[in-house]
């Protein structure tokens, strides 16, 4: 991206916002769409996905001395919808124009595992906040709260946009 027509500090430039206002505009309409359309199908697909992170963490609370009761008193039944920040991770992998095949994979194998990491996490620090009423396990899970919203778009920058020298 130029300024002035100087090159940006590092001697690089960055592929993913060199984008003009029209190719911007495309970008954010193709993102919002492919996101609705993943996450229509989120609601169909989420219920599993959803069920393998409860059985993650309940291994987990089990490991750390938590009770089957204990874990039975959380109804998470309903709560497929709640990890749909794959839908944007996916959808900025399938739509960021310019972006090699390679990075788009990438962004999904690498973004999948920590967002599920993440997941669990969610589930298994609230033991710790709710019944030991542990004020660590509540910075983390207000930390979590904005991570939620960020990692996916994180993982994006970290993965898509590249700076190289010309």
């Amino acid at each position: 991206m130029r300024v002035s027509g100087r090159e940006p500090a590092g001697g690089g430039r960055c592929e993913i916002l060199n984008l003009s206002r029209n190719q911007l505009l495309l970008f954010l309409i193709e993102f919002l769409g492919v996101s609705a359309l993943l996450l229509a199908g989120w609601y169909y697909i989420g219920v599993w996905y959803q069920n393998l992170v409860f059985y993650s963490a309940s291994v987990i609370l089990l490991a750390m001395g938590y009770t089957g009761w204990e874990l039975a008193a959380l109804n998470l039944s309903d709560a497929y919808l709640v990890n749909f920040n794959l839908v944007p991770l996916i959808a900025l992998a399938l739509v960021t124009p310019g972006l090699i095949w390679r990075r788009r994979v990438e962004m999904i194998v690498i973004g999948i595992p920590v967002l599920f990491l993440l997941h669990v996490l969610d589930i298994v620090v609230r033991f710790p906040m709710y019944i030991g009423h542990s004020a660590f396990a509540k910075l983390v899970y207000a930390s979590i709260g904005v991570a939620w919203i960020a990692v996916p778009f994180i993982i994006w920058v970290a993965i898509a946009v590249s700076f190289r020298a010309q």
